[in-house]
């Protein structure tokens, strides 16, 4: 259900709400561009991998307000809370041929550039014509040779850009299926194949992208830019934070699915980079597990944790059970679950659901899930 705020939004675009290559499909996967939509995105580059979470805390016929949450550990422990924001005007969404995905402490605001997506105007184009004039604001090479830690991020966003000029052309005829956690559901989202040259004087940058085939939403799915590989990895819709089946998963279809199946994924949870820190966004996918499981205080129930296998075995096991254990008290703590005989278990890398060789791989192995002993 697309929200009047994105109903508003969407007035201001030049495209209708689904493109024309997608008309042929009555019911495509889509990611509309709402208030309370949160996007996991992953960053690997030469100097490792981060796990981040986008937020968009108000759509509505002004623009778009993006926040990404982000919390980092120091090495002597200490921690640093906090959001990078971001501000896109409807007019920017709508015509703006620039891209620059900045994000500030202090609300950015960058008249005639998007952040996250491309703009319908620049998607229609590369529609109808094949290719669109583009500039990429790019961070120079100096800038990028500290790993990713919150002190080297805060250098990376208050870099000087480098603003490359160049053409984006799109290399697949049709949509291609690009796989996506959506609504903790492996989807194959209809995705626009592209690649840009662009240059700055002598310095030339080569840039391929997929977006999101709808040209009220061409969201930025995967970048490849100086060696650094963007990829969204998970979108939860608000109003419908966990699904099953492409179904809202709803307190009461998880109680169904826990009494018959006895084990369930808990879609919509995220935990800051590398820790068993619960995001705040996860509390309202949290919300709707704790209505499923509030009629059955005598069923016996365990946490499981399962990471990738990037590190160590016994680091990942030892996040595992952390992020275990984070769940099975927050469900307790702040949402009244009763878990004073529940287990909470961590796997770490050992039961992988698919490959850790791809990034959406690696991200779909980095789960919890409820499991009831139905013996």
């Amino acid at each position: 259900m697309i929200s009047p705020a994105w109903a508003a939004l969407g007035a201001l675009l030049l495209a209708t709400a689904v493109s024309p290559d997608l008309a042929q499909d009555p019911a495509p996967a889509r990611i509309p561009l709402v208030t309370g939509l949160v996007l996991g995105s992953v960053l690997h580059s030469p100097l490792g991998e981060r796990e981040d979470v986008i937020e968009i805390r108000s759509a509505d016929a002004t623009g778009v307000h993006y926040a990404w949450h982000e919390r980092t550990i120091q090495a002597n422990g200490d921690t640093t809370d906090g959001f990078r924001k971001r501000f896109v005007s409807a007019g920017d969404l709508a015509g703006a041929p620039r891209f620059d995905d900045v994000f500030a402490r202090d609300e950015q605001v960058r008249p005639g550039f998007t952040a996250l997506t491309l703009s319908s105007a620049v998607y229609q184009q590369l529609l109808d014509a094949g290719s669109a004039p583009f500039s990429v604001m790019v961070i120079p090479d100096e800038a990028r040779k500290s790993p990713l830690s919150g002190t080297a991020l805060d250098a990376l966003f208050s870099a000087q850009r480098v603003r490359y000029k160049g053409t984006l052309t799109r290399i697949s005829p049709a949509p291609e299926p690009f796989p996506l956690l959506l609504d903790g559901v492996r989807t194959g989202l209809p995705a626009l194949h592209v690649k840009g040259s662009f240059a700055s004087g002598l310095k030339h940058a080569e840039w391929e992208l997929w977006v999101l085939a709808d040209s009220a939403h061409p969201l930025l799915l995967k970048s490849v830019l100086q060696g650094d590989v963007f990829q969204m990895v998970r979108a939860d819709l608000p109003d419908s934070s966990a699904k099953k089946g492409g179904a809202p998963m709803e307190g009461g279809l998880i109680e169904a699915e826990m009494a018959k199946r006895c084990r369930i994924e808990i879609p919509g949870v995220y935990f800051a980079f590398g820790t068993a820190a619960i995001d705040p966004i996860s509390d309202r996918a949290l919300a709707e597990l704790a209505k499923g499981l509030a009629g059955h205080p005598d069923w016996k129930v365990t946490v499981e944790g399962h990471t990738d296998s990037v590190g160590t075995d016994a680091a990942n096991k030892a996040l595992s059970e952390r992020r275990a254990e984070a769940v099975r008290a927050r469900l307790a703590q702040r949402h009244g679950v009763n878990t004073i005989s529940w287990g909470a278990v961590g796997y770490g890398a050992t039961k992988p659901r698919e490959s850790n060789s791809t990034i959406e791989g690696r991200a779909r192995n980095r789960r919890v899930e409820l499991v009831r002993d139905c013996t």
